[in-house]
């Protein structure tokens, strides 16, 4: 699933809403589907979003002039301050957290959450069948 929006207040839940759906659909919990939905953010930017092995691979990739994502000195935010908790916040509940590019002419912010599934989930079911047609099961 790719996403391309707009700099726009609204585009930040809509790409989480749009993710929310793929994933419930697939039988992701709803604490995994969560955690992914709180470490998504961005200005104007393209969500990439794919699942493979288990996992939900996302990059959520500047198309300009660069996200404000530099880690905070000394590694750790007060939990009172008002800004610069997001890396914090989403080292927390993803893994895989990595950062590239120089800023300026873009970022590529990119993170992995193992995938939880509810009883019967039909992802779980696709995800096994793929694995066991690559190992020839």
């Amino acid at each position: 699933m790719v996403l391309s929006l707009p700099r726009d207040a609204a585009s930040v839940p809509v790409s989480r809403q749009v993710l929310d759906g793929c994933l419930e659909v697939l039988g992701v919990t709803p604490g995994t589907r969560n955690d992914i939905a709180l470490a998504l953010s961005g200005d104007e930017y393209e969500v990439r979003a794919s699942a493979t092995g288990g996992r939900c691979l996302i990059d959520v990739v500047n198309a300009g002039n660069g996200m404000k994502v530099a880690a905070p000195a000394g590694g750790m935010v007060p939990p009172t301050a008002e800004h610069g908790r997001g890396l914090t916040i989403m080292d927390t509940v993803v893994e895989n957290l990595s950062l590239t590019g120089n800023g300026r002419e873009g970022t590529t912010v990119h993170f992995e959450k193992p995938l939880e599934w509810v009883p019967g989930a039909r992802g779980m079911q696709l995800f096994q069948e793929a694995a066991e047609a690559d190992d020839g099961s």
